[in-house]
């Protein structure tokens, strides 16, 4: 038998590669960018905020809910705003970045029976003021869904009229100096801003272009012309952290408010860990292989029902022989999937989410908890196809790095998840890797091999070929380790 000719190809659809530099694989000094990820066998799972492109894991989301929805979407918004005051209050100027939304929250997480009547009086004040009752019925029988650039424009009208009322209260028990004047009674913006959308909703089209794209390029220049003021205000006030601090609370927070609700009411923390199909593109080697100067790891999968998985060590909840995650195929596309946004608010027990989100004060019940109560495992897998969709989804920009990645949806420390040795079935030496540093790979390599037993691992060389016009890469068939003494 030939083992020369036994050796799975590269190109069948089994096999990970992972790009890396020279400084993550062998050097120590984590400050400095060294990991020593192949001596420690390690793979990094980063989080969204992490990775280099910053629509990762975005949807296109909509709000669709009826007029107990709604409602309660008015008084959670007040809540989280009450809160993030107390953050704001208590971080200096130039911490403000640190002081989060947590759109998680409930009334009954909040730590103490005065900080809930502090609650239900700012609540009572905004609502009276804004009219959420009938705001909530008008957008419980809309036409079109709320998209984020709808909803951001519409609760940027709300915030205004809710500022004045939290400055009130705030000084009411000392915590600030002074108010701000409220709008002119009689005036409702929010009213009329939904008046006027649905009213372009059930005119006929005017112009070749869906009404609710229309409406949401509408809202998203009214946002982008906010966006300009604040960045007109900094230059004035010659970007102090004061000022930042000051824009956090007075105008960027409904933004805040609205990535926070898609961060932490949908699902779990996750992060990522990323491959390509492939590694002969050049322009990969340029961006994650260090210029050339790296090396690509070849990972083993194991395939099951069609699917593939691969084995990781370290991971919350996980037994001590590890976890297989499934190893997802990343689509390349211009919209991402679409979010029902309060359908899939899967991060809250049920009955906090029943009480808090699917029930008013006064016992109406939304008619859209039936969709999730009445087959609660469809429901789960639904809820689970969508998580994994979105998370794999990148715009077509991307469509050269032909990803596969890994996903870690539990709670994960900062530390590295590992992989077995056998799982690494080579190692692509890059164009410009230094012999140096191949002397250094080719030491780690033939120390777990003669420990392990192994003879099977494989090392190849990127090059450019001209009988092909590309890159390509050539297995070092002589490069042998003799595992005995």
């Amino acid at each position: 038998m030939n083992r020369e000719r036994d050796k799975p190809c590269l190109n069948n659809g089994s096999f990970l590669f992972r790009f890396r530099s020279a400084k993550a694989l062998l050097d120590e000094v984590a400050g400095n960018g060294g990991f020593q990820e192949l001596e420690k066998q390690t793979i990094y799972f980063a989080k969204p905020e992490q990775l280099n492109d910053p629509m990762e894991g975005l949807s296109d989301a909509f709000w669709d809910g009826d007029d107990v929805l709604w409602e309660n979407f008015f008084n959670h918004y007040a809540l989280s705003l009450l809160w993030y005051s107390h953050k704001w209050l208590l971080h200096e100027a130039e911490d403000i970045d640190e002081a989060s939304v947590d759109a998680w929250l409930t009334e009954e997480d909040l730590p103490t029976e005065k900080f809930r009547a502090l609650y239900h009086e700012f609540c009572s004040d905004v609502c009276s003021t804004i009219k959420t009752s009938e705001l909530a019925r008008i957008l419980g029988r809309r036409t079109l869904p709320l998209r984020r650039e709808r909803l951001s424009n519409l609760l940027f009208l709300v915030h205004q009229s809710a500022v004045p009322h939290l400055f009130r209260l705030l000084k009411k028990y000392g915590l600030v100096s002074s108010e701000l004047p409220t709008a002119a009674s009689g005036t409702n913006p929010v009213k009329t801003t939904l008046e006027c959308w649905e009213e372009i909703a059930l005119a006929p089209p005017k112009i070749d272009m869906p009404v609710e794209d229309q409406l949401e390029l509408m809202s998203s220049i009214n946002n982008r012309m906010s966006h300009q003021l604040d960045l007109g205000m900094l230059t004035r006030l010659k970007s102090t952290p004061k000022a930042q601090k000051l824009l956090a609370l007075m105008s960027r927070f409904p933004e805040m408010y609205v990535d926070a609700f898609l961060k932490d009411l949908h699902f779990n923390p996750w992060r990522v860990a990323c491959f390509s199909r492939q590694c002969q593109n050049a322009s990969m080697w340029g961006t994650y292989g260090s210029e050339h100067r790296g090396a690509a790891l070849i990972f083993r999968t194991e395939q099951r029902e069609g699917d593939h998985y691969f084995r990781v060590k370290g991971m919350t909840g996980a037994s001590g022989s590890g976890a297989d995650l499934k190893v997802h195929n990343v689509a390349y596309g211009k919209n991402p999937p679409p979010l029902d946004s309060f359908h899939m608010i899967g991060r809250l027990p049920m009955a906090k989410l029943e009480a808090t989100w699917m029930t008013t004060q006064d016992g109406r019940v939304s008619t859209r908890l039936s969709e999730m109560t009445d087959d609660f495992e469809a429901w789960q897998t639904r809820y689970w196809d969508h998580a994994f969709k979105r998370l794999s989804w990148k715009h077509c920009d991307w469509s050269h790095e032909d990803e596969r990645r890994l996903i870690a949806y539990s709670v994960l420390g900062d530390d590295p998840l590992t992989y077995d040795f056998s799982q690494l079935e080579g190692i692509v030496f890059g164009m410009r890797m230094s012999n140096e540093d191949k002397l250094r790979v080719l030491s780690i390599v033939e120390k777990k091999c003669r420990a392990t037993g192994r003879t099977d691992f494989r090392f190849f060389q990127a090059y450019y070929s001209p009988s092909k016009g590309e890159m390509d890469i050539s297995e070092l068939r002589l490069l042998k380790f003799d595992i005995e003494e």
